[in-house]
């Protein structure tokens, strides 16, 4: 069980990531709008799936938490996922 609890830490700790991540991301889409940012779609998928459940006129700030929110959980579970199936695969 404490395994479980340390990966569970490690992983909280690494998802802040996706958040640095999700900021860099959406500044460089919002600011360079010329331009595209390449993966855009796939590092933020966490985030634009959180946000699909609402709708378009949701307010800015709420919608940027939501963003921020569902990138963190994302990350946060794929993340932990990985990390118990790296340890289950060098277990075996």
């Amino acid at each position: 069980m404490s395994t479980v609890l340390s990966d569970i830490k490690w992983s909280l700790r690494w998802a802040l990531s996706g958040i640095v991540i999700g900021i860099t991301a959406f500044c460089y889409n919002y600011y360079f709008i010329a331009s595209v940012f390449p993966g855009y779609g796939l590092i933020t998928a966490p985030a634009r799936f959180s946000l699909s459940f609402f709708s378009e006129e949701t307010a800015f700030w709420p919608k940027m938490a939501i963003f921020l929110s569902g990138q963190y959980f994302g990350y946060l579970i794929i993340i932990f996922t990985m990390k118990r199936l790296f340890l289950l695969l060098k277990k075996s």
